[in-house]
């Protein structure tokens, strides 16, 4: 009897030290093997429509910032900037000729207002002489008559300089459109060049010359190199207790054998609850091959010191161990 309640009295310490490693452990040491390589994935999508008329790179080729990726064919935009020239040419033409027949008129008031300062001069004169009956009847009417014309004429030229001087307003303005026009035209010629916009590697690349390229519609992917980090996908209460700075432990399967340091830079606060399209917040699967999970929040990771970054592969698989 007696080796068998020794027996006994051992399995009840296993039993209890396996209770304390599980239901204990995640108080010393977290881990997650659901974790990855994460960069910021920059499609590129023209600005213009056109035919693709060369190609500056190869799949899986390093671009630096500012380097030339594709070129659309710019004839197309060259014609049409070449268009707006002489429509800017044609409409400062118009203005200056609107400007010129304004300052024509603009003299025919000087001349007017003369003239009605004349009239007038003569009509006070015939006036004071009539009183006296010096003068005629006919010859105060003959006086008052200029003076009336005087005045009509004078009235004439101000209402044509009105229409002169809204006449080039309006032309000014269609210089400014047509200069506007000009300047989108330039735009879209300098947009059939397409530059890198980060430092990054081209990623399955199957784009070729002669394909129609539209507004909006990626061409090419580019992993940018300098947003390498980890997510790191753990359960609830862990992510929970984790905090900004929270040294962790690497291991990346690209790196065999390899560990890396590296910190926390945060947690997310937000996970959807199902897997809808076009949801911006992360889906974490609560389930794996049929056997339900305890919800997971994503904690983003960057390594520290940095590991260079030629040597990282974006979605490659990573784990994570913490030491509390």
């Amino acid at each position: 009897m007696q080796p068998r309640s020794h027996l006994r009295r051992w399995l009840v310490v296993l039993l209890c030290v396996a209770a304390i490693v599980y239901f204990g452990i995640d108080h010393v040491v977290l881990y997650t093997d659901d974790a990855y390589v994460q960069s910021d994935f920059v499609p590129i999508a023209p600005e213009v429509d056109g035919v693709v008329q060369s190609l500056a790179v190869t799949d899986n080729q390093s671009v630096k910032t500012g380097d030339r990726l594709l070129q659309l064919d710019p004839e197309p935009f060259r014609l049409a900037f070449a268009l707006k020239q002489e429509q800017v040419a044609a409409a400062v033409a118009d203005m200056q000729e609107k400007t010129a027949a304004a300052a024509v008129i603009a003299s025919q008031i000087d001349s007017s207002s003369a003239a009605l300062h004349l009239a007038q001069q003569t009509y006070d004169r015939v006036k004071s002489l009539a009183s006296d009956q010096i003068v005629s009847r006919e010859q105060m009417d003959s006086a008052t008559e200029g003076l009336r014309a005087a005045q009509d004429r004078l009235a004439q030229a101000h209402a044509q300089a009105g229409v002169a001087a809204r006449q080039v307003d309006m032309a000014k303005v269609a210089v400014e459109a047509a200069k506007a026009g000009q300047a989108i035209a330039a735009y879209d010629l300098s947009r059939t060049a397409i530059n890198a916009p980060v430092d990054g590697y081209v990623t399955n690349l199957t784009l070729r010359p002669g394909v129609y390229a539209k507004v909006g519609s990626p061409l090419i992917g580019l992993v940018d190199l300098n947003r390498f980090r980890i997510t790191a996908n753990f359960k609830e209460y862990a992510a929970a207790s984790l905090e900004p700075g929270t040294p962790v432990w690497i291991w990346l399967d690209s790196h065999a054998w390899h560990v890396f340091r590296g910190r926390v830079e945060s947690v997310g606060r937000g996970i959807a609850r199902d897997n809808s399209p076009g949801l911006l917040l992360p889906y974490v699967a609560p389930t794996t091959n049929w056997i339900r999970l305890l919800r997971r929040l994503p904690v983003t990771i960057v390594f520290d010191p940095p590991v260079p970054r030629d040597e990282l592969y974006m979605g490659a698989d990573a784990r994570v161990l913490v030491f509390r």
